[in-house]
């Protein structure tokens, strides 16, 4: 196997600015890793034409002396954001041609930091569901169990970069659809602090919806920490088409040198997997081993923060997108969406407008219990990677699937940034936790995701793949 990869993106990068390997000699080691990789595991649909020419045009140049993090460095782009003269599929049939000349903001960003992208990776259809499969592109399967998801809607992206093909993966997040691919695979990535970066689709025909621009973001996955802030420092550049974008560095809190870490290991009191509480655990005694105090706490309203979440998305989903679905999606596409939205209140006028109201006041009341502790850790889920494509085979799951995402639906809705790392594995299957900080502190985030991954090792290299 060659070294090449297994290095992460920021060695990568190094060695490429170092001249001790080509941009050609990387971009051709990931092309054949995908070539022997992917068969197992489907998780790219679109292999793009030019990369190793782009590499060696790169390489017949000079590496810029202010080169960006991800200069030369492989990465994959999802199938559901614009790259020019390739399609945006969104997993659905009926969009296989929908191809423009326009790239998103991240492929543009990716594009002009000197990232050579490789591939595009596979997403549910309408990229709404916690396994990665659908009738155009196929399933995709987790490279540690292929029994097991590899989460969704950003499975197949967190399976091929925890695979080494390409070194940073690109996702988004609406009710955890980077942090759960990251959980089912064993990676890290961050769902950063919405209007981090900017977000568009310039081919689509409309805008999206209010909802949706309120609680999805974009963001990176990769093999480690460090490479998850490097794709979050080159995605995030500035782009005029997303008004929304606020890429402040900090919010400004001031700290001592005393980190106090919140800790919410059953946050909603419920049923929890033994795997997962062990997963807090290791956590906690990371946290302690890297000096951080820990302090057990149960953060305001969560119950009522995950049930909003559905309430505004499926009222949404509703009034915006379900004709779409009914007209474009599969049989189990339109009876998975209506058992979502079977569970969901749907709110009329003057609730939905109360709700959105009332997402104001909980985003002030977690603001206030930061003042208590300087970040909060809890489960990604409240389960082990579960059977892929549970939802279709049996539909009588979806209640229990939804109150087991309920951790990554409470961000969701706030709006916050969130790291999540593996923690261990357990009968060999990964699992982890998130990391959940104030609202524009990615990069304090990311700091104690470090100082726990420093105590915790990554669990890529365990994967079979790698031996």
């Amino acid at each position: 196997m060659s070294d090449i990869l297994r290095w992460s993106a920021v060695e990568t990068a190094a060695h490429i600015r170092g001249k001790d390997v080509s941009i050609t000699e990387v971009t051709q080691a990931h092309l054949t890793r995908m070539e022997r990789a992917n068969p197992a595991l489907n998780a790219i649909t679109h292999v793009i034409d030019g990369a190793l020419e782009l590499a060696k045009s790169m390489d017949a140049g000079r590496v810029p002396d202010d080169a960006s993090p991800l200069f030369g460095v492989p990465v994959t782009v999802k199938v559901n954001i614009d790259m020019a003269g390739y399609p945006n599929t969104n997993g659905v049939p009926a969009f296989k041609e929908m191809t423009g000349p326009s790239d998103s903001p991240v492929t543009a960003n990716l594009k002009s930091s000197g990232a050579v992208i490789i591939a595009r990776t596979n997403t549910p259809e309408f990229s709404m569901r916690w396994s990665t499969s659908n009738p155009l592109h196929g399933v995709s399967l987790n490279p540690w169990n292929t029994a097991l998801t590899p989460g969704g809607s950003s499975g197949a992206a967190a399976a091929a970069v925890a695979s080494g093909i390409g070194a940073i993966a690109h996702g988004n997040d609406l009710g955890g659809s980077l942090r759960y691919p990251a959980y089912c695979c064993g990676v890290a990535t961050i769902r950063p602090s919405l209007g981090r970066i900017a977000s568009m689709n310039p081919n689509a025909p409309a805008e999206r919806p209010p909802i949706t621009q309120m609680m999805s973001v974009q963001g990176p996955i990769a093999r480690n920490v460090a490479d998850v802030r490097a794709g979050l420092t080159v995605m995030s550049k500035r782009d005029l088409r997303d008004p929304m974008q606020m890429n402040t560095a900090t919010s400004g809190r001031a700290r001592n040198d005393k980190i106090t870490l919140g800790i919410a290991a059953n946050p909603f009191a419920t049923d929890v997997d033994n795997a997962v509480a062990n997963a807090v655990q290791h956590a906690i005694n990371a946290a302690k081993s890297a000096g951080i105090e820990v302090k057990h706490i149960t953060p305001p309203h969560i119950d009522e923060c995950a049930e909003l979440w559905g309430e505004l998305l499926f009222t949404e989903t509703h009034h915006m997108t379900r004709a779409v679905v009914t007209q474009h999606g599969s049989s189990e596409m339109k009876r998975t969406v209506d058992a979502y939205q079977e569970r969901f209140r749907l709110l009329d006028m003057p609730n939905f407008l109360a709700g959105l109201t009332r997402r104001v006041q909980l985003q002030r009341v977690w603001s206030m219990m930061f003042e208590e502790v300087d970040a909060l850790l809890m489960p990604t889920s409240l389960i082990a990677p579960f059977e892929n494509d549970l939802d279709f085979k049996d539909p009588t799951k979806i209640p229990d699937l939804i109150a087991a995402q309920a951790p990554s639906f409470v961000v969701a809705l706030l709006g916050l940034p969130s790291v999540a790392i593996p923690t261990h594995l357990e009968d060999g299957v990964p699992n982890g936790v998130q990391i959940v900080a104030p609202m524009h502190d990615d990069e304090f985030a990311l700091d104690l995701a470090e100082r726990l991954e420093a105590e915790l090792g990554t669990l890529w290299q365990n994967l079979p793949i790698w031996a």
